[in-house]
């Protein structure tokens, strides 16, 4: 609100509002340290694309979910309850079957790659 207009980058009122509401949604409301590093980072990736372009309210609100999480594992309050791990109900287990994180390891070339997939359709009779 008051504090935005000193966001690193100077996003337009417009962005912020849009992200907010994004976290607002899952009833986090953004604040502090993590959520001026998620517009320096957000900054630094729309300053490494040839004409200036931020990323997607999504996108950065996700950045900030992942930083509020690298924080709460820093002061070691990031763990589960005891036997959290051997005790879940089967909609947790298909939730929990991918491997954590896996969308940050993901990279532009395999995407690309996924995306422009050269390998002959079924009709194509190759």
């Amino acid at each position: 609100m008051a504090d935005d207009k000193y966001l690193p980058g100077g996003p337009s009122r417009r962005l912020v509002k849009e992200v907010r509401s994004r976290l607002w949604r899952y009833g986090v409301r953004p604040k502090g340290d993590a959520w001026r590093l998620t517009w320096v980072w957000a900054t630094a990736i729309a300053s490494s694309y040839f004409h200036y372009r931020w990323p997607m309210p999504h996108e950065i609100a996700s950045q900030y979910m992942l930083l509020l999480l690298c924080e709460m594992k820093e002061g070691r309050l990031l763990k589960l309850p005891f036997r959290a791990d051997q005790v879940q109900p089967d909609e947790i287990k298909s939730l929990l079957a991918t491997e954590p994180f896996a969308f940050l390891q993901m990279t532009s070339n395999t995407r690309l790659n996924a995306s422009h997939d050269v390998s002959p359709s079924p009709r194509s009779g190759l």
